[in-house]
């Protein structure tokens, strides 16, 4: 079976559509580590990748994930070298943007500049989203806030992966996630297809600030 890969961003300029190199990544596979040169951003076509800085305690905190269709290490074009270690966290295919040619388009390219922008704008919303999403106990509310904070004003979340990707992203066991799902939807609480997820009691929130 072939694994659908995500286009590229109609924003992104030619010069930088040629310019971008393939790379195939494992699951557990590092793509840089801290300290590397900055040479590169990434744009994640399938899978998932996440950034993890190490602690003094050897603990580690992950700072930044990526699912496909999102850029990953955007921000890394502001320093030298980049301040995480990266890897898969499930086999993954992604493109490789030289930061040079990144930078170039950008002092070139006003539109582009604008439209790179307010993607950094956008992702920066998403990962704080993730971040609030996962502190939720509830299995529930998660999945709630999923729908509130990424489903747009008429609260329709596009169900652009398999569920058992989704589950993963929240942290659940697909199994949890599949009974949580029936449960609402029997509740008449959201409308569930195929393609999406559709909050249909405004007032049935769950018990956080959005």
């Amino acid at each position: 079976m072939n694994e659908t890969l995500y286009e590229l961003p109609e924003y992104l300029p030619s010069v930088l559509c040629e310019a971008a190199r393939p790379r195939k990544l494992a699951k557990g596979e590092c793509l840089f580590k801290q300290g590397d040169p900055v040479n590169a951003i990434f744009f994640v076509q399938s899978g998932r990748v996440q950034a993890v800085r190490t602690l003094d305690s050897d603990a580690h905190a992950v700072m930044l994930t990526a699912a496909a269709g999102e850029l990953f290490a955007e921000s890394a074009l502001a320093v030298p070298n980049y301040v995480c270690d990266a890897f898969a966290t499930v086999a993954s295919n992604l493109l490789a943007f030289p930061s040079d040619a990144v930078l170039m388009a950008l002092d070139r390219d006003g539109a582009f500049a604008r439209a790179f922008a307010l993607a950094m704008a956008s992702n920066a919303r998403r990962q704080c989203s993730r971040y609030e999403r996962i502190r939720l106990r509830r299995a529930r509310d998660r999945v709630l806030h999923l729908i509130v904070c990424e489903g747009g004003l008429d609260a329709c979340f596009r169900l652009a992966k398999p569920l058992v990707e989704l589950a993963d992203e929240l942290a659940l066991e697909p199994e949890t996630l599949y009974r949580v799902l029936r449960e609402l939807a029997d509740a008449g609480t959201i409308e569930r297809t195929a393609t999406h997820l559709r909050l249909l009691a405004p007032t049935e929130k769950p018990r956080f600030i959005v």
